[in-house]
């Protein structure tokens, strides 16, 4: 898709057209410019080559010359041992005359033993350029030293000429010459004031270099070009000022000196400017010339455009679009095109407008239906919380009712108190699965994951369940390895699965039939399976077991019952354990297997079992029991009374409040849902009271929510009961409340 900037007019384009036939003159044109660009390129840089050998050879000759002056004056008379006073003086003179610093003689070790700088007799250093002097010595020919920096900062090179006598180096003749000679020579060649000639010696010193500038180097573009180490070559490189340059470099073979000479890129170029500037000029005026074409051709295009531009504004205006005949087949086919679509615009108006009226509508309802199912949500959380509450209620004084019979024991009446015990539990389940479902479909199920032994979890389930097997077997088969399985679960939930899973099994296996409780290591993972030889399940039935509120069809007489939730929640509670639940079974009469798998952890830490001195049954304690469920309170009192507690019970909390004024008890147990005032407020009313400040307070209720616990914490309570609480999770939350405070008083 293109960008939304201003289109190219008409006129742009036939002027592009036009332009576009000058496109292969332009195309010639740079080749040819390039073309002569490059060969200018390369004369400047072949000039620069044959002037630096032409230099190159005018440095050899005045080196040459000087090697020549030094082998003359080894050969005279004057040089003979014992007549070296008469060599000082003629040294002295040749290098006045020659314009040299001094004539250095140095015997066959390099030691010198006459300088024509210095008076007859005095103390000589030792050589400057100590490395030129070793290799005349060792080659026994002339060689030419590198630049070196004498006194006064000024720049000079020795030129050394062996001398023998009779085969042996007798000595080592030295001309020290300012390097002011190799910048004469090079100035003597008159080298245009735009280029640059240097002379570096065999170290890349410079010696002589035809403009001025501070430093003794090459410029780092020429430095890495005579890096390269060839006897000569060009390249183009920039001087030390800054300046392009087409460079040439020599080297003199004999004595590894390098004379570069740079012409500057801009003068090199300079002759080109003159032809660009043709060449320009022509492509301009060609260029005017096609404008004044598309200019003029274009009058006889742009007014039926300008006619078609209007139509197109009314057409986007949602106005009716109208053309006069345009004179041009192409923008008549244009305008018709633009009449037509105005009508479809209209068209689809219409229909735009009736879908979004549609659409307004569609989305109210869909708003109003939202709102329905959260309020609809809301109510039946609200509801399941208040049966919850409301079913407990009543069972709470049911199953402490059948406790104490149990305790008394009635042998008479122990057939219809199992009966009753039963059913009890088997409503308590069903409370249970009910709100377990709107906790686990609202996700505010809390779990408390840690890691868990699982072969004691089996056990314990199948000790469990050993009540309600009647005349059935449970086998329970544990694998060798089974001790050393753990995982990462909440106890508590793991245990219902299994009571779930169990119960299922033990509902639809015959009076005689067998389950089977199994663990053991499959891979990474922990298996449990329970297994039954009852009625089993057809694929159809198979496919929806785990399906919350499926039931398999059952006679009329619904013997089995059930509200379809057990294997549901067992199926979400190990999903939310990180693992996963399986059922099988062959078809009718061939019995059905559940199996559970979960991820193995590694064993933790083996820790010292604490050992916590339990409060005996009997032993001194004081219970403040407070539920406006009378038969709720009365049966809970008779319990702890009977198991050798003292208790004040009162059905409303006013007159618990008043109680206390005379009565100091050790543990509190609190209903929540009391008339007038609710059990947080109580709570927090009994701990600023005097007799309550160190009371234990239990919170037993209908209520069960995460929610609600973690409102009873803030309240004060230690514990959270939910009815119908246990007999023994009473007497429990009793004996921890008592020893939590002889634990606080103890000195």
């Amino acid at each position: 898709m293109r960008g939304g900037g201003p289109g190219r007019s008409l006129r742009f384009r036939l002027f592009l057209l036009a332009a576009s036939g000058l496109l292969p003159l332009a195309i010639v044109a740079g080749v040819v410019l390039a073309y002569l660009t490059s060969e200018r390129q390369r004369d400047a840089r072949d000039t620069a080559l044959a002037v630096s050998r032409a230099l190159g050879t005018a440095v050899d000759a005045e080196l040459r010359a000087t090697v020549g002056v030094l082998q003359s004056l080894a050969l005279t008379d004057e040089l003979e041992p014992g007549r070296l006073r008469e060599f000082h003086a003629l040294a002295r003179r040749i290098a006045d005359g020659q314009g040299w610093r001094t004539i250095i003689l140095a015997d066959g070790s390099g030691r010198i033993v006459l300088n024509s700088a210095a008076q007859p007799g005095a103390a000589n250093p030792a050589p400057v350029d100590a490395a030129s002097m070793r290799l005349a010595i060792q080659t026994r020919q002339p060689v030419v030293g590198g630049v070196a920096r004498g006194p006064g900062g000024t720049q000079a090179f020795a030129v050394r000429v062996p001398v023998e006598r009779g085969g042996q180096l007798q000595y080592v003749l030295s001309a020290v010459i300012p390097a002011e000679h190799i910048l004469a020579v090079l100035l003597r060649q008159q080298v245009p004031a735009t280029s640059v000639v240097s002379v570096f010696d065999r170290d890349l010193r410079r010696v002589a270099r035809s403009k001025a500038f501070p430093g003794d180097r090459p410029s780092p573009s020429l430095q890495a070009l005579l890096a390269q180490g060839r006897m000569e070559d060009t390249a183009l490189t920039t001087t030390l000022e800054g300046t392009r340059s087409h460079t040439g470099y020599a080297r003199l073979p004999r004595w590894g000196w390098v004379v570069a000479t740079g012409i500057s890129a801009d003068d090199a170029d300079s002759g080109l400017y003159g032809v660009l500037g043709a060449v320009g000029a022509g492509l301009l005026a060609s260029l005017g010339l096609a404008a004044f074409l598309a200019w003029y051709f274009a009058r006889d295009v742009t007014e039926p455009i300008d006619a078609l531009k209007a139509a197109a504004g009314a057409l986007g205006r949602g106005e009716p679009v109208r053309l006069p005949h345009l004179d041009v087949a192409e923008l008549d086919d244009v305008g018709a095109a633009l009449a037509r679509a105005s009508a479809d615009r209209e068209r689809a108006a219409q229909e735009r407008r009736a879908a979004e009226a549609e659409r307004e509508t569609l989305l109210a309802r869909a708003t109003e239906a939202l709102q329905r199912a959260e309020e609809a949500g809301r109510s039946k959380d609200e509801f399941l919380a208040m049966l919850g509450h409301e079913l407990r209620n009543p069972l709470a004084p049911m199953a402490t009712a059948l406790h104490l019979m149990a305790r008394k024991g009635d042998p008479a009446t122990s057939r219809e108190r199992e009966v009753m015990e039963r059913q009890v539990a088997h409503m308590k389940r069903l409370v249970d699965d009910l709100l377990d479902v709107s906790r686990i479909t609202g996700k505010r199920l809390e779990m408390r994951i840690q890691p868990l032994h699982l072969a004691d979890l089996v056990r314990h389930a199948a000790q469990a369940a050993q009540p309600g097997l009647g005349l059935r077997r449970l086998e329970l088969q544990l694998a060798d390895d089974a001790d050393t399985l753990w995982v990462l679960a909440d106890e508590v939930r793991l245990a219902q699965v299994l009571h779930n899973l169990l119960g299922n099994a033990i509902k639809f296996t015959g009076p005689q039939g067998t389950v089977t409780l199994a663990l053991a290591r499959s891979g990474d993972a922990a298996e449990v399976s329970v297994g039954d030889d009852g009625v089993g399940m057809p694929p159809e039935v198979l496919e929806h077991v785990f399906d919350l509120f499926y039931q398999a069809p059952q006679g009329s007489d619904r013997s089995r019952g059930g509200l379809g939730l057990g294997l549901a929640i067992v199926r979400s509670l190990i999903e939310m354990h990180g693992g996963h639940v399986d059922a099988s079974s062959p078809g009718e009469g061939g019995g059905s297997t559940f199996t559970v798998r979960l991820p193995l952890v590694a064993p933790p830490p083996e820790a010292a079992a604490a050992t916590t001195p339990r409060v005996t049954e009997g032993a001194q304690g004081r219970i403040l029991l407070v539920d406006d469920n009378q038969d709720a309170a009365d049966t809970a009192s008779a319990l702890l009374e009977l198991s050798g507690y003292q208790v004040q019970v009162a059905y409303d909390p006013g007159v618990a409040l008043t109680q206390l004024d005379g009565f100091t008890p050790d543990v509190a147990v609190l209903d929540i849902g009391l008339p007038g005032m609710s059990g947080y407020e109580l709570a927090a009313r009994v701990r600023v009271h005097p007799n309550g400040r160190n009371c234990y307070l239990v919170a037993l209720t209908g209520y069960g929510t995460a929610a609600d616990i973690t409102r009873a914490r803030a309240a004060g309570f230690r514990q959270h009961l939910v009815k119908p609480a246990a007999p023994d999770a009473l007497l429990e939350a009793i004996r921890q409340g008592l020893r939590d405070n002889t634990d606080r008083s103890a000195p």
